[in-house]
C-alpha cells in the first residue's frame, strides 16, 4: 500500500507502532459512546484484521499521522470486509483533541481520490451509525448523498452515504 501526503497529514500503511493509539481509542469513553469499545487484546485482533484486509484485498485503510510530529490520529480509507455489500470509505478520528480542525475531511478526501483514482472505483459508500452526526456531516461535506440504510450482519442498521467520482467537495 502506498503513502499519501496531504498538506497536514501523511497517510501510511498500518504498522505495529500504531497499535497503542488504536488500542487507546478502543478502550476510551469515545469508543464506548459509539459502541466500539474493545478490551486491549480485542483491539489488537481488530488491528490485525485491518492489516490482513490489506493483504487479502490488495487495498485497505491507512493510518493518518500528523506531518508536524508523526502522531497517529486515526484510520481512513478503502474497506470491504467479507459480508459487506459494497466498497466503503471508512474514517475514525481517535482523539477529541483532533476534532474541529478539518483533519478528518482532509484525510477522507485524500482517500476518496485514491479510491476513485488508483483503485479505479466507480462508487463507494460510507456506512454511518444513525446517531453519529459528526460523521454524517463529514459525508455530506465530502459530497456524499444519503441513500437509505443497510443492516449489518450483526443486525445493526446504519445509514448509507454514497460517494461518486467527481463528487468529492
Amino acid at each position: 500500500m502506498s503513502v499519501i501526503d496531504t498538506p497536514r497529514l501523511r497517510l501510511v500503511p498500518p504498522a505495529a507502532a500504531h497499535i497503542p493509539a488504536y488500542t487507546a481509542f478502543h478502550t476510551s469513553d469515545r469508543a464506548v459512546a459509539r459502541g466500539w469499545q474493545a478490551l486491549p487484546h480485542e483491539a489488537w485482533r481488530n488491528f490485525a484484521a485491518i492489516l490482513g484486509h490489506g493483504l487479502l484485498r490488495g487495498f485497505g485503510p491507512l493510518v493518518a499521522e500528523r506531518r508536524d510530529d508523526a502522531r497517529p490520529i486515526g484510520i481512513f480509507g478503502p474497506w470491504r470486509p467479507e459480508g459487506q455489500p459494497e466498497n466503503e470509505i471508512k474514517w475514525t478520528l481517535w482523539s477529541a483533541e483532533d476534532e474541529g480542525q478539518g483533519l478528518a475531511a482532509e484525510a477522507a478526501r485524500a482517500m476518496l481520490a485514491h479510491a476513485f483514482g488508483a483503485l479505479a472505483w466507480q462508487t463507494a459508500v460510507s456506512y454511518i451509525s444513525p446517531d453519529n452526526d459528526r460523521s454524517a456531516r463529514l459525508a455530506a461535506h465530502l459530497g456524499a448523498q444519503r441513500e437509505g440504510t443497510w443492516t449489518t450482519p450483526r443486525g445493526s442498521e446504519v445509514k448509507v452515504w454514497r460517494h461518486r467520482p467527481g463528487g468529492v467537495a
